[in-house]
Parts: structure tokens; C-alpha cells; sequence
């Protein structure tokens, strides 16, 4: 007499573990096309600026939470990379303080970006910073057992480590598990502490599970240069800064009334670096309409097999390489 109950009970608890599987986010994150973002309105200097006759993009991509639906739509589409919750966010790491990190890292890599790009254009200034300073350990990480907070890293494999962003770059080639040697400064000691990477798959950022920020970072600049932030995070927009902050204040043409877009952290020698989702960033700027995308070197290959046959795709080392290749003179 009780089994049609039973079996209703079931398929009503059924339905709704189907329902909360279609609308509750799982422990997991996609990496979509974000946006590409027009610089020179975000870039203000402290004086008149020389007028971009077209626009420099920074790319974006886009983190999210997905449901069960938006599982499948990320095992379909080419451009979108699943992650579990951990690769994203370093075990152990709240997902808020995680995101201020990252703001912080755009922050300081804007500064260091501004004053690359106005160096170039040919101003007096000044950068510098006593090198990494940690922050924040990831229970488990190999870092942790070697790190502390308050250490402040100064090197990699002996190449110095000045600003944060010196850091995220010296890092963004090496391998999941491959060992490094870092160079420590403890309470006035220094010492060489070897570590073993973890890798954050699809982002291409193998890790110390760490967050850092620069030591003493000071930055001198003829006059004040502002980047309206929004809600952008991270140093991969290095690059489309010191491009902006440069032909703001050169006189030159750099855009030549073109829609340029990029990605490529920057350091203070004006190197460019790699950073991760450059697929998903080349589908942001094909889409925004731009026909030019500026990519880290290391990472053309991977930007030119989404890119199609409107959008140009031109690899760089340096910022002098960037300009060279827009067509001014180096």
C-alpha cells in the first residue's frame, strides 16, 4: 500500500536534486572570453595628453562558478577551460582575499606599466622595489613548508626579483613539479630556499601557492598618472598600459587610427611576459572588432589557432618589440 508514496517521494526528491544541479554552482570555475577594454579611457596623466587617433584593448577573461549546465556548455566549447575550484583558488585561500590579491597585482603592475611606458616616451623617471613580499601561504602548498609570511623572495634561479610582477613572470614558463631556487630575505638573513612548483592548469601559471606583493615599491614619476581600475585583476594588462601611457605622451601615432588589442604583464625593463587564457582573450578581441592582437612570444602559436583571418596576430619580447611592430620607430 505504501509503494506509490514511496515512489513518488523518489521522483520528487529526484526532481530536485535535478533542479538544484541545473541552478547551484559546483566546486568548479570556467575560463570564458571576457572583455576587451579600451585603455586610453581608463588612463588619465596629470598633464595634456597627446591624443590616440585609434584604441588600445586590454583583454580579459571571465571566472565564474558554473552549474551543471554550464559544465556541459564548457565541455563543448573550445575557448572555454574547466578548472576544479582548487587550480583557480589556492586551496585553503577565501575566494575575496584571493580576488583583492589579484586587484593588488593590477595595481602595481599599472604603476610599473605607466612608468615603463613614459620612460620610453622618453621622460625622467624612477622605479624600484626590494622584491616580493609574501603575504599569503596556501595550507599545503610546497611553499609552505619553506616559506613564511613576511618573507620576502628576491630572485629565481639567481635572475633578481624586484616588484611582484618580476616574480609572476620569472614563474610563468616553469613546469607543474619542477624545482626552483629562490633567493630569501628572513629578519635580516638571506638564504637560497629550492621549492617545487604546482601548476594551475589552463591559466598556464604554475605556482609557489603564494600571494606577494612588492617590498618598498616606490615609483617616481614626472606627473601623475591614474588607471581606472573597474573590476579588472591581475598584471596581464601590463603591457596595453605602458602602450597607452606611451603614445599619450609621445607625440607620435602609435594606433595610426587602428583597433589594437593585447595581453603580456610588463617589468620594469619593459620585458614582456606570459599570462594564461590568451585563447579566450583572442576571442575577446576578434569580437570587439580589433585587427591587431599583441601576444607574449611564448604564446603567438596558441593565439594565431583562434584568431581567423581578420585579426593579425604579432608576437613580442620587449615593449620596444611592440612598438616596432605597430610601426613606429624602435
Amino acid at each position: 500500500m505504501n509503494r506509490p508514496r514511496a515512489a513518488g517521494t523518489a521522483a520528487a526528491i529526484a526532481l530536485v536534486v535535478l533542479v538544484a544541479g541545473l541552478f547551484v554552482p559546483l566546486p568548479l570555475f570556467v575560463i570564458a572570453p571576457g572583455s576587451a577594454v579600451s585603455v586610453g579611457e581608463r588612463v588619465t596623466l596629470g598633464r595634456a595628453p597627446d591624443e590616440l587617433s585609434g584604441e588600445l584593448l586590454l583583454t580579459t577573461v571571465r571566472i565564474f562558478r558554473p552549474n551543471v549546465l554550464g559544465v556541459v556548455q564548457a565541455w563543448v566549447t573550445r575557448t572555454h577551460d574547466l578548472l576544479p575550484q582548487g587550480e583557480v583558488v589556492p586551496e585553503g585561500v577565501d575566494a575575496g582575499e584571493y580576488e583583492e590579491a589579484q586587484r593588488a597585482l593590477f595595481r602595481e603592475s599599472s604603476e610599473v606599466a605607466a612608468a615603463v611606458g613614459l620612460r620610453r616616451a622618453g621622460e625622467d623617471v624612477g622605479i624600484s622595489g626590494k622584491g616580493a613580499r609574501v603575504s599569503q601561504l596556501s595550507p599545503g602548498s610546497p611553499a609552505a613548508e619553506v616559506l613564511r609570511v613576511g618573507d620576502v623572495i628576491t630572485a629565481v634561479d639567481g635572475q633578481p626579483v624586484e616588484v611582484a610582477s618580476d616574480l609572476v613572470s620569472a614563474l610563468a614558463l616553469r613546469g607543474s613539479g619542477e624545482r626552483v631556487l629562490l633567493g630569501v630575505q628572513r629578519e635580516g638573513a638571506s638564504a637560497e630556499v629550492p621549492v617545487a612548483l604546482g601548476a594551475v592548469e589552463g591559466l598556464d601559471r604554475p605556482g609557489l601557492g603564494v600571494a606577494v606583493g612588492t617590498a618598498d615599491l616606490d615609483v617616481s614619476l614626472p606627473f601623475p598618472v591614474e588607471v581606472d581600475q573597474g573590476r579588472i585583476g591581475g598584471p596581464s594588462a601590463g603591457l596595453m598600459i605602458a602602450l597607452t601611457v606611451f603614445d599619450l605622451a609621445d607625440p607620435g601615432d602609435l594606433t595610426a587610427g587602428r583597433r589594437i588589442a593585447g595581453t603580456g604583464t610588463i617589468d620594469l625593463d619593459g620585458e614582456v611576459g606570459p599570462v594564461g587564457g590568451v585563447d579566450a582573450k583572442v576571442v575577446a578581441a576578434r569580437e570587439a572588432g580589433a585587427t591587431v592582437f599583441l601576444v607574449p612570444e611564448y604564446e603567438a602559436s596558441l593565439a594565431r589557432e583562434v584568431a581567423g583571418d581578420d585579426l593579425e596576430v604579432l608576437p613580442v619580447a620587449n615593449l620596444d618589440d611592440a612598438i616596432a611592430a605597430l610601426g613606429a620607430p624602435a
